[in-house]
């Protein structure tokens, strides 16, 4: 066997054994780590080897383990393949690393070490791969990776910077490589210049594909460059721009147009009426929702479609509003369809705190955490039952809008009901775990002094100014004096705080 015909057999066991690991229930992180070595040593990869190597990283979410694969390659072992695959881990991460605000964990730490100097390192590495594939063979280098390269690099701009108001310099690649820019490249470029704060050239962009050309100066003269024309996902980013703009009209008009192909994407709905009920305008946003937010099915239940972020938007722009009775209405809905869906229910908590709250604001009357089924009207009552009946767990934020309702209206009810109803809320709380902080000891020390509870009082009052400096002491002590007035304690309270 020659050397060229054992290096081949090796290849063809090495993409063998790639193929097996990435089906096997090998640990994700420990593969990236043996790819790497891999690519590390003398032992020659293929193209095919690499690309297996990518995908079946990519596959199990393993964006840094591609990324460090991609580090490794040159032009005798990338493909399309594997560079297609290695921009959209890049892509990832680099989204990854922008939520976090910054670099969350140690993987892009070293990556950031590798690709110090100009520029975003993700964007370096990015051009890298499109350079070793262009120069191999240009033709390989498709529209589809520099869609992929142009959104890493406007990626890479902060949100604060002034982008200019050009178009030709982001598509240098293109014109580079003699590849025609797509639809998909300017839909691009319009997300960037949105996520920058400057909504009038994302339009400026899409009126432009319109006209079907674009005018620029290069050089000293001007130069004329086609432009495609605008497709759906372009009609649906202009959508974007009359959000941001809050121009609610032309957001309806753009919302029909798409809505006769049934194009409207729910993230679009989401922003439409987060904007919306951030305007203000939460009427519009209940209209919004209710045509574009869900689609009807036989009955409430059977609805195929519900975009429950937008509803969870609604729900709070009706707080805000003080709209009680739909914000309990949709608050219901929002129950409703989570008991439908196996995801977490997490968010419902936060959205029963503010019904709750907005709720309470005008309730006269005291709180029973086990209210009747019966209806009473009370809108308070409701928004409890309806907790009850969809298991909504009570956090800190719960007891602390419950407590703080008790003690406003203390004065106007039996103190000694209010009392042990404040109590009651106390020991419920203790049993799950939960800890008190400034505001509930200041409502509750006035109740234990009460109900001759002073043990409580002197190991909470130990314990939340222990370490404080003597100014924050004061203003503490000052707050529970406040409360000590309405329960008739005040001298008391004196006594054990001092």
């Amino acid at each position: 066997m020659s050397a060229d015909q054992g290096l081949e057999e090796g290849r063809r066991l090495g993409l063998r054994l790639v193929r097996a690991l990435n089906g096997a229930a090998v640990e994700p992180a420990g593969l990236a780590w043996l790819y790497t070595r891999c690519l590390g040593s003398r032992w020659a990869a293929g193209e095919a080897l690499v690309a297996e190597m990518m995908a079946g990283l990519y596959a199990q979410h393993q964006y840094y383990g591609v990324i460090g694969v991609a580090q490794r390659v040159g032009p005798e072992n990338v493909g399309a393949g594997a560079v297609r695959v290695a921009l959209a881990a890049i892509s990832k991460q680099q989204k990854m690393a922008k939520s976090r605000g910054a670099l969350g964990f140690r993987g892009v730490a070293r990556f950031m070490e590798e690709y110090r100097g100009d520029g975003c390192p993700f964007r370096q590495l990015a051009r890298r791969l499109v350079d070793i594939l262009g120069r191999r063979d240009p033709r390989l280098v498709s529209a589809q990776l520099l869609a992929k390269l142009l959104e890493i690099e406007l990626l890479s701009v902060p949100t604060s910077a002034k982008l200019p108001r050009q178009v030709h310099p982001w598509l240098d690649a293109y014109f580079r490589y003699g590849v025609e820019p797509t639809v998909h490249a300017f839909t691009i470029l319009m997300h960037a210049y949105l996520r920058c704060g400057d909504p009038e050239f994302a339009l400026w962009i899409y009126q432009s594909m319109q006209r079907g050309s674009v005018t620029f100066v290069q050089e000293g003269r001007a130069e004329s460059m086609r432009v495609p024309a605008p497709n759906d996902v372009a009609l649906a980013t202009v959508a974007l721009v009359w959000c941001q703009r809050r121009q609610w009209a032309q957001l309806h008009g753009v919302l029909e147009r798409l809505g006769e192909g049934g194009l409207v994407s729910q993230r679009l709905v989401t922003r439409a009426v987060s904007a919306m009920v951030d305007d203000g305008h939460v009427r519009e946003a209940e209209d919004l929702w209710l045509k574009y937010g869900c689609t009807p099915g036989p009955n409430a239940l059977s609805t195929r479609v519900v975009n429950d972020r937008a509803l969870a938007k609604l729900v709070l722009g009706c707080t805000r509003a003080k709209e009680v009775v739909k914000a309990t209405g949709y608050f219901r809905t929002c129950c409703e369809f989570a008991s439908l869906s196996e995801t977490p229910k997490t968010h419902l908590t936060g959205l029963f705190n503010a019904v709750l709250r907005c709720a309470l604001d005008n309730a006269p009357g005291l709180v029973d955490l086990e209210p009747l089924d019966t209806g009473d009207g009370r809108p308070d009552l409701d928004i409890l039952r309806i907790a009850r009946l969809h298991c909504v767990r009570f956090d800190g934020d719960t007891y602390s809008v419950l407590i703080s309702h008790l003690s406003r209206v203390a004065h106007t009810h039996e103190l000694d009901a209010v009392a042990g109803a404040m109590q009651n809320l106390y020991t419920r709380l203790c049993s799950e775990g939960i800890v008190l902080d400034d505001m509930m000891v200041c409502h509750l020390v006035p109740v234990w002094v009460y109900l001759d509870l002073g043990q409580l009082v002197t190991m909470y009052w130990r314990v939340h100014t222990r370490g404080r400096p003597q100014r924050k002491v004061v203003q503490f002590r000052r707050h529970i004096m406040y409360r000590a007035e309405d329960w008739g304690v005040k001298d008391r309270v004196t006594k054990l705080l001092s």
